[in-house]
Parts: C-alpha cells; sequence; structure tokens
C-alpha cells in the first residue's frame, strides 16, 4: 500500500469513495433516504466536490492511499492561520477508507503522514473533526496523541439563501 499525495487524476476515484462514506453515514442518521436527496446538495457535499478539490490538492497536505492502482483511502487537509490563538494549525476536513479496507491501519497511515507533513510545515497544532459515535476513529485519534472531547461542530451557511439568521 502507498500513501502519496493526493492529485487531480484522483478526483474520479476519490470523489466515489467520500460519497460511499458520506451516505454510509448519513443513512445511519438521516430519516430521508440517499436517493430522495436533492442532486445539488448532494452535489456539494464533501471535500472533493467540484469548488473545493482543487484547492486541497495544491495545498500539498491532502493524500490518499493506494493499493494496486486503487485509491483505498483518502484524507483532507489544509493549514489554517491564527485559528484557537495557534499560528499554523493542520486542519483535518474528511477522510475515509473503503469499508473493505477498513481496520488494516490505512486511516492510520494517512493521518499520521499528513500530521508529519503538517509538522514539516509549521503547524503548532492539529484540528481533526471526528462524529462522537465513530468509536474506531476516535480510538485512532487517541492512540495518536490527540485529545477527543464531546464536542460537536455548529455551522450556519451565509451562502444558503434559505437561511434566514439574523440580520
Amino acid at each position: 500500500m502507498d500513501i502519496r499525495p493526493m492529485g487531480m487524476k484522483d478526483l474520479v476515484a476519490v470523489r466515489d469513495l467520500e460519497l460511499l462514506c458520506i451516505r454510509e453515514y448519513f443513512e445511519k442518521i438521516m430519516e430521508n433516504r440517499w436517493e430522495e436527496l436533492p442532486t445539488d446538495w448532494v452535489d456539494n457535499l464533501g471535500a472533493s466536490n467540484s469548488r473545493s478539490y482543487r484547492y486541497y490538492v495544491e495545498g500539498g497536505l491532502s493524500l490518499v492511499a493506494e493499493e494496486e492502482g486503487m485509491v483505498t483511502g483518502f484524507i483532507f487537509a489544509q493549514m489554517v492561520n491564527h485559528v484557537y490563538n495557534v499560528e499554523n494549525m493542520l486542519w483535518v476536513e474528511n477522510m475515509g477508507v473503503h469499508p473493505y479496507y477498513r481496520r488494516t491501519g490505512i486511516g492510520y497511515r494517512l493521518l499520521q503522514r499528513c500530521i508529519d507533513l503538517g509538522r514539516e510545515k509549521g503547524a503548532g497544532a492539529v484540528h481533526s473533526a471526528i462524529q462522537p459515535d465513530n468509536l474506531p476513529s476516535l480510538m485512532m485519534h487517541r492512540k495518536l496523541g490527540f485529545f477527543t472531547d464531546s464536542r460537536e461542530v455548529a455551522l450556519l451557511d451565509l451562502q444558503d439563501k434559505k437561511v434566514s439568521g439574523p440580520r
């Protein structure tokens, strides 16, 4: 298995795998069936969407795991500045491993390599979003030394015309 920088040539394989992982999670928590979700909504999900993918590739911190020419895992990450009083923070946006290859160390190796790259580029801390009910992910992060608690993130999309929000 090879861990390497994500490239534009990986777009289709990474997009398919990221949507598979997102769908798997959403089907556990959503009342709607995946097929009933609006196409334009699904098209914008994940870091591999058409607006974001190139940004992550060009940042140099996003990686893929490849086995015999097949993408088996991915990690989307970027460096952000001046967040939580940290000058340079490695921000892990999303990661996933194909269900067939889970529990084989791919996620661990992807995250470890990403952390190493972040450290080389001057990161002082790493932030990784974890679903609180994803015990394997929590355990992997703890094994790598992450502090974890039960915090969740709330997001308000100010670009969404249907969101009224405070004025």
